[in-house]
């Protein structure tokens, strides 16, 4: 419970530096960020350690997803690729999703590829 406690309190005084912060970088243009924090009691350095605070926490909750996700190279490989000018080389099908991904099954893919491939897609967004 007071794990839960500080991680709430944390939440509250990271809302009210964003506040703080919006309000100072919304302060008269020839204002500087000195006189704003001596005329709101806090210091400039804490201003700025607040600042840092709040930027990392909007990063950390941001949480960008992936670019890739590695598959395991399942144990049995073809004994020999294509050819560049065969037939084999144009994909057999083309799936699109409404964000832009784009998959291409080629003939000479194996059964556990697809299936690794399609159990990510799944959970892809």
């Amino acid at each position: 419970m007071s794990s839960q406690t500080s991680l709430v309190a944390e939440q509250v005084r990271l809302q009210q530096w964003a506040a703080q912060i919006q309000e100072c970088q919304s302060r008269p243009a020839d204002m500087k960020v000195e006189t704003w924090c001596s005329e709101h009691g806090i210091t400039k350095a804490n201003y700025y350690y607040r600042l840092r605070r709040v930027r990392k926490a909007c990063l950390e909750a941001c949480n960008p997803e992936p670019a890739f996700v590695e598959l395991p190279i399942p144990a049995a490989l073809p004994t020999a690729m294509p050819s560049a000018d065969s037939c084999d080389m144009k994909p057999a099908a083309v799936l699109r999703n409404s964000r832009g991904l784009v998959l291409e099954i080629y003939n000479h893919t194996s059964a556990d590829i697809i299936r690794s491939i399609l159990e990510v897609l799944v959970h892809a967004e």
